[in-house]
């Protein structure tokens, strides 16, 4: 098989990243675009279309959309809006998430439903709407943000992890339906990255104590002894998105510095 440059191997292709506005999905939004694609970045937060747009003067093929990604009509409008603006759909990246904490006992309903529909029903929408379009294209990637609890959970994040290791199952769904129509779906599975969402979930434990020492602690179980770096992430999901990993499909992807490699038993 005959392949594109490095660097170059998503030219002509067309994305739509859900949750691109931040964190692990911005810098995959920006990695994809930089490697050709023309990307739509969907955000619920309000400074989306700004982001979209600075990326743009900078000579990179991003659109923006802003709405909330559990509702139905807004993603069907986005994904439409993507496939009519830049010419169809290749390449669908979920990556939105909320992070609570607390046990099942203090986790209240509002909580665990609003965390089910950010972290699940969104990659739902995304592919119930965005799978006939690869379809049309003759194939596709698709790549799902997981997490190591979806692995192996610590404790006080119930409605998290029970969400992340939903994602796992259902992207084997959609690798094993939609193989024979040559679209190809995997999770990736990051531990403690350097991101808002990992900031938050740091300033909601610190007791006291700073962000930096709150990464300190986090990084201390991790063999690479650091947290990782949005880049780091966006790599893999690049290659993912691209042709390079052709044979990859219904697969998790774990990228946490070797956490879950071993016991910590000292």
């Amino acid at each position: 098989m005959d392949l594109p440059p490095v660097g170059e191997e998503l030219r002509g292709n067309i994305a739509f990243v859900m949750g691109g506005s931040s964190g692990l999905g911005l810098a995959s939004a920006l990695l994809i675009a930089q490697r050709g694609a023309a990307v739509t970045i969907f955000g619920h937060l309000p400074d989306t279309l700004e982001i979209a747009s600075d990326l743009k003067a900078k000579g990179l093929k991003v659109h923006g959309a802003h709405g909330d990604g559990a509702e139905s009509e807004i993603v069907r409008a986005a994904i439409e809006d993507t496939v009519s603006r830049f010419g169809g759909l290749d390449i669908i990246v979920n990556s939105a998430a909320i992070h609570p904490v607390g046990d099942v006992v203090a986790t209240d309903e509002e909580t665990w439903d609003r965390t089910l529909a950010v972290n699940l029903k969104t990659m739902y929408l995304t592919c119930h709407y965005g799978i006939p379009h690869l379809i049309k294209r003759g194939g596709g990637s698709i790549v799902n943000f997981a997490s190591v609890q979806a692995k192996a959970c610590s404790s006080g994040v119930c409605v998290y992890a029970t969400s992340k290791g939903a994602i796992v199952s259902f992207t084997h769904t959609l690798a094993l339906d939609f193989a024979k129509h040559r679209i190809r779906a995997n999770t990736i599975c990051p531990g403690s990255i350097k991101t808002p969402m990992q900031g938050h979930f740091a300033r909601l434990n610190a007791e006291g104590r700073s962000t930096e020492e709150m990464y300190r602690l986090f990084a201390m179980p991790v063999p690479l002894q650091r947290l990782g770096e949005p880049w780091e992430i966006a790599e893999l999901v690049a290659f993912l998105s691209g042709p390079r990993s052709a044979f990859c499909t219904g697969a998790e992807f774990t990228v946490d510095g070797g956490l879950l490699a071993g016991l910590r038993i000292y």
